[in-house]
């Protein structure tokens, strides 16, 4: 009987089929439906320049004789996915005008996953476009000269262009490759993190908001570049 009853006790304690765990043995954990955390939304937003924002804009990007006064310019704050694969928040200066509706093409790129590695002010880097793009930072407003034409107004100073990854997409002329590292992503034909090439998502969003893309231009190629002409 005192067998019989630790036979049904011990049956009791470990159904048939299951193995005893040893003392301080950590029990099997139960398996769980693995939860889908939700992705970040994008945010983007308009406002007139903040105060600090203004004054950085006059000691490097801006000055007297600009085409266009600052204040009709605006800062935005836009969602973006960066080369790690995490959601950031950027920052761009562009023209009142198409203030709107360049929120609505960073909305459409951070749907579509396109990668941006960087997005400050060009004012974090005194206004200097070669040392900005050299760090392959996407920008828009900075009040400077056409490349290689002294005296005429880039599209940059009406607030109405943006260079998007400019070291994976350089400016290739006859006369050489700007940044000069930018020479490793010369060949389009390549694959990476960033590019920007004819009939991709980038470029068909720009262009169905009527912005003109440097990659199809035919004396030279910019591929970083798009631009809204002035109506």
């Amino acid at each position: 009987m005192i067998l019989a009853s630790a036979f049904a006790l011990t049956v009791a304690l470990f159904p048939l089929g299951a193995t005893p765990r040893a003392e301080g043995q950590a029990a099997p954990s139960t398996p769980s439906t693995p939860s889908t955390a939700a992705l970040p939304t994008f945010i983007g937003s308009v406002t007139e320049l903040p105060a600090e924002v203004a004054a950085k804009a006059r000691r490097s990007s801006w000055r007297e004789g600009c085409p266009v006064p600052l204040g009709d310019m605006r800062y935005l704050k836009v969602s973006f996915w960066g080369f790690d694969d995490a959601a950031h928040e950027g920052e761009l200066i562009v023209n009142q005008s198409v203030a709107n509706e360049v929120v609505n093409i960073f909305r459409a790129l951070f749907a579509a996953h396109f990668a941006i590695q960087k997005m400050r002010l060009i004012d974090e880097y005194g206004g200097d476009d070669g040392a900005s793009m050299a760090d392959n930072n996407t920008s828009a407003f900075n009040c400077r000269d056409v490349a290689g034409k002294k005296g005429v107004f880039s599209k940059h100073s009406y607030g109405r262009a943006i260079d998007l990854n400019p070291l994976t997409n350089p400016f290739v002329t006859k006369d050489g490759i700007d940044p000069p590292a930018g020479a490793a992503f010369a060949d389009r034909t390549q694959k990476a993190k960033g590019m920007i090439v004819e009939g991709d998502t980038v470029c068909t969003t720009f262009l169905s908001q009527g912005w003109a893309w440097g990659g199809a231009w035919k004396s030279m190629k910019d591929y970083q570049h798009f631009e809204k002409k002035s109506r």
